[in-house]
């Protein structure tokens, strides 16, 4: 048994959780990344994404039980023995409203045929100087466009896959 550490998710409107976990799995703006007990100190962007949470029951046979949240960006802070993620928008899968981010994939990917994915705005005059627009990264999509279709099918998507639901693509 991993040794547990302390997990607190927070977002404006509450604190989502806060407990004692195993394991931490997400996806940062370095990618996936999975925190343990007494993990090297780190701080980054959180990606749109699901946070599997390997929890500590506080039964008498101490199992752990794995949970799912969706995060829609963020940033995690990690010491020694603790990880704190903060979120403007966070949600438990067990409180997401299936058929409600099913319409809501629907529509961003109609959004999404339209609108292209987000790309980092070039400064004016700098394609005549060979620079030109970049595909944001994932977390920079939920930090910098969280407004475009592209974050919003990636929002469905994570809702839907938090509630343990696979989305059609």
């Amino acid at each position: 048994m991993a040794t547990p550490f302390q997990l607190e998710i927070v977002t404006p409107e509450r604190v989502l959780f806060s407990g004692a976990v195993d394991e931490l799995s997400m996806r940062t703006d370095g990618g996936e990344i999975a925190f343990l007990a007494r993990h090297e100190d780190f701080i980054g962007a959180v990606d749109i994404t699901v946070a599997k949470l390997s929890v500590v029951e506080t039964s008498a046979d101490t199992e752990s039980s794995t949970r799912l949240v969706a995060i829609h960006g963020g940033f995690v802070h990690v010491d020694q023995e603790h990880v704190t993620i903060l979120a403007g928008i966070a949600e438990l899968g067990s409180e997401i409203d299936v058929e409600r981010a099913r319409r809501a994939l629907s529509a961003a990917e109609e959004r999404l045929v339209t609108e292209g994915p987000a790309t980092r705005p070039v400064a004016e005059g700098a394609e005549a100087e060979g620079e030109s627009s970049d595909r944001l990264s994932g977390a920079m999509v939920a930090l910098l466009a969280p407004e475009s279709a592209e974050a919003a099918v990636a929002r469905a998507r994570v809702r839907l896959e938090a509630a343990g639901v696979a989305s059609t693509n």
